[in-house]
């Protein structure tokens, strides 16, 4: 058990599905057009431009999308608690606003934006900002959060992906699959 605030991944962690893919399949599938012009911004490197684009286009209700129920359960006892609970993510500020909203366990949100793609290390990087060095726990699932957990003073593992619990090795304080 920790008091240290808790970060929280969106994608393939509180939900069991990416909030990319399911903006990109649901505002490509109404408007075809929109394609090309995100294609390029892909290739520009405006990965969180063209994820602003989705988000501002995307018509979808958090109480549909699927959650991962025992780590939901766990974060609701620790929010029960006291605990300080962020939802940090790589998805659009728009989009995790929204589900964290649905939630109602954040008390703040920290995701991309149109200008910076809030991932990998610069996740990490924002989070140490805020917090400190190990002065926070951190609840991910993929090799992208690798960077993350070697900064956070708690490792929660939920739904790992392929790998991550090699790389990881005995350093996971809490693993939900």
């Amino acid at each position: 058990m920790s008091d240290i605030p808790l970060a929280v991944d969106l994608d393939g962690t509180l939900i069991l599905s990416d909030m990319s893919r399911i903006s990109f399949s649901r505002v490509i599938a109404r408007r075809p057009w929109v394609l090309p012009g995100m294609l390029l911004k892909e290739l520009a490197g405006k990965r969180a431009q063209w994820k602003r684009d989705l988000a501002e286009r995307l018509v979808f209700d958090p109480a549909e999308l699927v959650y991962h129920e025992a780590f939901l359960d766990w974060i609701t006892g620790e929010h029960a608690r006291g605990r300080t609970l962020v939802l940090a993510t790589a998805s659009d500020r728009i989009v995790a606003e929204r589900v964290a909203a649905h939630v109602g366990l954040f008390s703040d949100v920290m995701a991309s934006d149109v200008n910076y793609n809030l991932r990998d290390r610069r996740k990490a990087e924002a989070l140490v900002a805020r917090y400190g060095e190990k002065g926070f726990g951190y609840a991910g699932n993929s090799r992208h959060d690798l960077a993350v957990w070697e900064r956070a003073g708690q490792i929660v593992v939920v739904n790992p992906g392929k790998g991550v619990l090699d790389k990881l090795g005995e350093s996971a304080d809490i693993v939900f699959e």
